[in-house]
């Protein structure tokens, strides 16, 4: 989705004053672990203290809100910038500066429950997908063919 520069600060000045903020997903390319229309809450974070594999919102140079996973931090020229993917997604997402940082993910409201980035399930998932790179392809590959299925079925 969409956002100006406006919406962004507001997001960012919402994380500040409530300490979260809440808000619905769009997409797959964090899928399984978030899922569209699953609501992630995010609160503020330092870039200093993000840890490879955390799920970071923010603001990419196309106007679009991603959150991805963070992988790691890169200095050109004495400039710090943030490397971040998403789990199906096969490259990464260009590398961005730490004031388009809004949040990091604190859990995902599933419809039957709240999976906390804490609990198990989220660490060994960070870990599967952080050091098998091969699961993004096969991901990629399972949403094609889940579109496809879908297509067929709604003919």
């Amino acid at each position: 989705m969409l956002f100006d520069k406006e919406i962004v600060e507001l997001f960012i000045s919402t994380i500040k004053k409530e300490g979260s903020i809440t808000l619905p997903a769009q997409g797959s390319s964090m899928y399984p672990f978030i899922k569209n229309g699953d609501v992630c809450n995010f609160t503020g974070c330092l870039p200093s203290y993000l840890k490879k594999g955390d799920i970071v919102l923010f603001y990419a140079s196309s106007s679009r809100l991603i959150a991805h996973r963070y992988y790691k931090e890169l200095k050109d020229d004495g400039k710090r910038r943030y490397l971040f993917k998403g789990d199906t997604n096969v490259c990464f997402d260009e590398p961005i500066y730490p004031e388009q940082i809004v949040g990091k993910l604190v859990y995902v409201q599933k419809r039957k429950y709240k999976l906390l980035v804490t609990g198990f399930l989220a660490k060994a998932w960070a870990g599967s997908i952080l050091h098998f790179p091969y699961l993004s392809d096969l991901l990629r590959t399972y949403l094609h063919i889940q579109q496809r299925e879908k297509g067929r079925r709604s003919q």
